[in-house]
């Protein structure tokens, strides 16, 4: 069955070279390339330990095209998927020996692709650890869902997260709704998650981080107007010297 697959995938990439030496549309190669690597979910053995990295978190990157957080990056992520995937094609005909495009020149290309990837990856990273810091459980449930975010290292915060705002979120289907179940199977203790306790503990270190951050911001604001007015005495003095 892979061997099929396999050959349906090289038969569809090579359409997609003809069509490009016709002149054929953009969005006509485009469609016939997602199309043959939707039903082909092997990866190119060719650089697999650089190459899997991207094609296995392509489907969440491309994900990002509708959330809202990405909006500005909506054509650069399309391009991206578009490059991946004719990489993707490439990298498979390489391994069958028949590319014209040497291995040495698709290291290349994976490598930059690389970097567009983990740059996707670490915006998505910011934004979930501001989404937390902001207490906006909209962003913080979409970061979660993007399959960007490494929720085995952060399980215990997106947890403690939950609990405080779980009014606020609908965790159906999500690893946010495994990671509860899996608590309740275990019932390790009478409460499941963090003890009533232990969130007001929690949320009220959260108010007063903010209000240390908005004192700070003041203190700065307010030093800044004093070496202002300062410097403009000193002006003024320099002015009133050079008068007499």
């Amino acid at each position: 069955m892979e061997n099929i697959l396999y050959d349906m995938y090289l038969v569809g990439t090579k359409i997609c070279y003809n069509f490009i030496k016709n002149g054929t549309s953009m969005k006509i190669i485009l469609f016939i390339t997602l199309f043959t690597l939707e039903i082909f979910a092997i990866n190119p053995k060719v650089y697999s330990a650089l190459g899997d990295k991207l094609y296995d978190n392509l489907e969440h990157i491309d994900r990002l095209q509708t959330n809202i957080e990405f909006k500005m990056y909506k054509k650069e992520i399309s391009e991206y998927i578009f490059n991946v995937k004719s990489l993707k094609g490439i990298g498979f005909m390489i391994d069958k020996g028949e590319s014209n495009i040497s291995k040495n020149e698709y290291l290349k290309n994976l490598r930059k692709l690389s970097k567009t990837n983990d740059f996707f990856v670490k915006t998505a990273n910011k934004i979930f650890q501001k989404s937390i810091r902001k207490e906006n459980s909209k962003e913080f449930l979409n970061m979660i869902n993007t399959g960007l975010i490494d929720t085995d290292r952060h399980k215990n915060l997106i947890k403690e997260y939950y609990y405080d705002h779980k009014d606020e979120l609908d965790i159906s289907g999500t690893v946010i709704e495994k990671f509860i179940e899996k608590d309740k199977k275990q019932k390790k203790s009478v409460h499941v998650g963090p003890t009533k306790e232990e969130l007001q503990k929690a949320k009220v270190e959260r108010i007063r981080a903010k209000d240390r951050a908005k004192q700070k911001a003041i203190s700065k604001s307010i030093e800044e107007e004093l070496l202002k007015k300062k410097q403009k005495i000193r002006e003024e003095q320099k002015k009133e010297l050079r008068t007499k």
